[in-house]
């Protein structure tokens, strides 16, 4: 990667494809008499778009466009380069430093917001942001990334019956902190529409993005609407973006702001969303969260060093009690249930899966003491998570779980009983029941089989590059369990046999019986209710793993 990629990625500086650009601004341009203003023009897509247009309709690009550059060199390529745009009217400046006035108002906004993580998004410019964002009556999380702020401050620019037209990044659909700006839409245009690509719009980025286009700043509130495209080249044949979108559904505003429902919902058939809805009411079914503690493993500071396999035990001679049996990874686990015989296989193919747990305030034997060199020599201790820890070998919160459950997935992600009573860092997030009433860990992990949770995951968790499924430990414990009142005997006699089936890699097969069990029998759901479960599931694992 080069020193240039670096930077932009470090700016959030990606910019936009010239049939996207192409896309917003005809859609935000109308008559060619706006005034249009660019927050982040990058490499000018959208101005040289937005100059084209105007031209089109009669207008004049050098009088009626607005642009703000951060980046000096951007900045200097495009106002030196560009007869499109009169300098006069491109500033070189932090937007978040502008205010509402010290440009005319403006008719459209177009643009791309830079993408920058709130890990690196701090300091003042974070403060400064949250601040315009808190001036324009939105309290934004601090673990907001930079596009939440400058979206809402950028609709700040637009006149009344004005438009805004700008790439987000999906997050916008799932992401916590982007409720505020999702009803923030809602409050302050007529109009909100969100374009979403079942193939990503931005292939070469790991970002996935969605299309924000919001009309009649300042108006009453008529639609929330979303819309499913296949890819970019929808956007070019669409030759007027006013009406020649197909489809759309309507979105319920204050569910999604609320956080009762994502954006992601309405990917799924109608059907298939009221048949999910009225499940999240049922008694018989229940959130992870209500039946269990989802958290995070430990955290070591150096994994290669503190887990240990059979080698450096016996080259050590370290003793068994610093020695706690570890599930480390989701390629450990296969089955429902991880097992002291799973872990021995592991163990005995030279799986450095013992934890090295030892306490702190305490004379250790000499065998300790020479590994403990061993990793001084390895510059152990200034690893950062050891080197704030006194002493610095001491691993805190290390839990025996009820069971594990993978955080990033491809197919699907993993829960299952531990009955090897071993731990795990923090490759697996532990799950601990609040109370075995309803289901012990086995019945659990047998539930998480169902087509019911398996829709659920993808609904609660979000998508990453490469199509992986990551689930937050807040986003797990909102999936939905099935609960149903059934006799023990049978959820165990339905655990052993979907064991051995996932064991003999036959995923399908085990969910098919979970369904029959659980939800046909258990919760008395049709076979077409089933059918539409699974159906809605398949669909959005297929979504995701095509991106």
């Amino acid at each position: 990667m080069s020193a240039q990629h670096v930077a932009a990625k470090q700016r959030g500086a990606y910019y936009t494809d010239a049939t996207v650009a192409d896309f917003l601004v005809r859609w935000a341009i109308v008559t060619g008499r706006e005034k249009v203003f660019d927050p982040g023009f990058g490499g000018g897509v959208f101005l040289t778009a937005a100059a084209r247009r105007l031209r089109t309709l009669g207008g004049d690009p050098r009088s009626q466009l607005y642009g703000i550059e951060l980046d000096g060199a951007a900045y200097r390529a495009f106002a030196q380069g560009s007869d499109d745009v009169s300098t006069a009217r491109l500033l070189h400046a932090n937007f978040f430093d502008l205010r509402p006035g010290d440009i005319p108002a403006v008719d459209a906004v177009v643009g791309n917001p830079p993408f920058i993580r709130y890990q690196r998004f701090n300091g003042e410019v974070r403060r400064t942001a949250l601040r315009r964002a808190c001036e324009a009556g939105v309290s934004i999380s601090r673990l907001t990334s930079s596009w939440a702020p400058f979206l809402v401050h950028a609709t700040q620019f637009v006149k009344p019956s004005g438009r805004l037209a700008m790439v987000a990044p999906a997050e916008l659909a799932h992401a916590g902190y982007a409720r505020p700006v999702l009803d923030y839409l809602r409050r302050s245009f007529r109009t909100t529409r969100i374009l979403c690509f079942s193939r990503r719009l931005f292939p070469k980025l790991s970002e996935d993005t969605v299309l924000v286009l919001a009309a009649g700043h300042g108006e009453p509130f008529e639609s929330f609407v979303l819309f499913d495209l296949p890819d970019a080249w929808a956007l070019a044949d669409c030759s007027d973006p006013a009406t020649d979108l197909p489809g759309g559904v309507q979105i319920d505003p204050s569910a999604v702001g609320q956080g009762r429902e994502r954006l992601l919902h309405y990917l799924l058939p109608k059907r298939t969303r009221e048949l999910y809805r009225r499940l999240q009411v049922s008694t018989q079914v229940a959130p992870l969260g209500e039946l269990a503690d989802v958290g995070t493993g430990y955290v070591t500071g150096d994994n290669s060093y503190f887990h240990v396999g059979q080698t450096v035990v016996q080259s050590y001679e370290l003793p068994q009690r610093f020695l706690r049996p570890a599930a480390r990874s989701s390629s450990d686990v296969t089955g429902l249930r991880f097992t002291r015989q799973d872990w021995e296989a592991l163990h005995r193919a030279g799986a450095a899966n013992l934890l090295l747990h030892l306490p702190g305030g305490q004379q250790l034997p000499d065998s300790v003491q020479a590994y403990l060199r061993q990793g001084v020599l390895k510059g152990v201790p200034t690893r950062y998570k050891c080197r704030v820890r006194d002493p610095w070998y001491w691993v805190p919160h290390v839990y025996q779980a009820d069971g594990f459950l993978t955080y990033m997935s491809g197919s699907a992600p993993k829960l299952v009983a531990n009955e090897a009573d071993a731990v795990a860092p923090n490759t697996l997030h532990v799950v601990r029941l609040l109370s075995a009433r309803r289901l012990d860990a086995l019945g659990l992990a047998t539930a998480w089989q169902a087509s019911l949770s398996a829709l659920s995951c993808e609904l609660e968790g979000h998508s990453l590059g490469g199509g992986m499924l990551k689930l937050e430990p807040t986003e797990a414990g909102r999936v939905l369990i099935a609960v149903p009142d059934l006799d023990a005997a049978l959820l165990t006699e339905l655990a052993v046999e979907v064991d051995a089936l996932l064991r003999e890699g036959r995923a399908e097969a085990a969910r098919a019986r979970t369904d029959a069990l659980m939800l046909r029998r258990g919760l008395g759901l049709s076979e077409a209710h089933v059918q539409a479960l699974r159906e809605g599931w398949l669909s959005l694992r297929a979504r995701r793993l095509n991106r």
